[in-house]
């Protein structure tokens, strides 16, 4: 497939960094596109802001100018008041950007509790974007584009040197080349927005796509992925819907997915020391025991089935 799922330069001024999010690399990435200023495409989870910093320290790029938000979900942005601190510690400051529909929903971020109980930080002092505003990078360009549907505030960039363009969760998540997860969760799900943005990204002139969830995706891939994220979100909304009076069971859930959808094991390795350890031996448990590695693709959908339940009800009672 053509995507670029691993961390380190996916273009001449763009670097993929893994967050490690849930101690687990492959599931989350951050973009550091370097201009005459330095900017980072979302902010991450506040249980890896540590190793946010210290990779952004690695590489030369602590703190960055400006840190831009594609969407206020706790995954985007928990991480920004800790790194605000510590570059404070050296007498810096950053710049955080984002959607003006998205700024009160970043100052008062207990929306996020649907995602579980925090503690969440209430981000302030934001630079509000509107649609086409553009952001000067030095040398490069960024355009914003409003792409609703997934969450309420949500954005697009585009850079205009490179036609990479920046998606977030608009389009859903694509961990894997046959492992795609619908874009509905909670809390402000808006199916006909997510379908009007599928139509302005399509209208976009761009080379290649960077997702949040997960990785660098150009080539002809960049383009049908679009359509693809119409079709997941169909097939599981379909599914959600035929199974409605047991949503609360996301064990018999996740097993339904398996059996019908069938999505390919993630390439998700651990990062934190206790999974390094735990994780090997979860799989040769489950072998021992005579369960396939699906075994495992299930208890990773657990948490995602869960979510996604609650955004289909949310929806559903709206």
């Amino acid at each position: 497939m053509t995507a670029i799922r691993q961390p380190g330069k996916v273009n001449e001024h763009t670097e993929l960094i893994d967050l490690g999010m849930y101690g687990f690399r492959g599931i989350t990435a951050l973009y550091l596109i370097e201009g005459k200023k330095r900017c980072l495409i979302d902010g991450g989870t506040r249980t890896e802001a540590g190793r946010l910093i210290k990779t952004l320290r690695a590489m030369g790029a602590f703190p960055p100018d400006m840190v831009i938000v594609t969407h206020p979900h706790y995954d985007h942005a928990q991480a920004i008041p800790a790194m605000r601190l510590a570059a404070a510690r050296q007498q810096k400051r950053i710049e955080v950007l984002a959607s003006r529909d998205a700024i009160p929903l970043l100052a008062d971020a207990s929306f996020n509790t649907v995602f579980g109980p925090g503690p969440y930080e209430a981000i302030t002092d934001v630079t509000p974007l509107d649609d086409g505003d553009t952001i000067d990078l030095g040398g490069i360009t960024l355009r914003v584009y409003a792409v609703p549907g997934h969450c309420t505030g949500h954005i697009a960039l585009l850079d205009e040197q490179t036609r990479n363009l920046f998606v977030g969760d608009s389009i859903g998540n694509k961990i894997g080349d046959h492992t795609a997860i619908p874009p509905f969760m909670p809390p402000t799900w808006d199916p006909d927005a997510f379908r009007t943005t599928i139509g302005t990204l399509k209208r976009l002139d761009y080379q290649s796509m960077c997702l949040a969830h997960y990785g660098y995706i150009f080539g002809n891939e960049a383009k049908t992925v679009l359509d693809e994220a119409v079709a997941t979100c169909d097939t599981w909304w379909e599914l959600f819907d035929r199974n409605a009076g047991r949503l609360d069971d996301s064990r018999f859930i996740a097993s339904v997915v398996m059996k019908e959808i069938n999505p390919a094991i993630p390439d998700v390795n651990p990062v934190s020391f206790p999974l390094v350890v735990l994780f090997p031996l979860l799989m040769a448990w489950n072998k021992l025991l005579g369960k396939g590695p699906e075994a495992i693709v299930s208890l990773l959908l657990k948490p995602t089935v869960e979510q996604l339940a609650d955004g289909y009800r949310m929806r559903q009672g709206a």
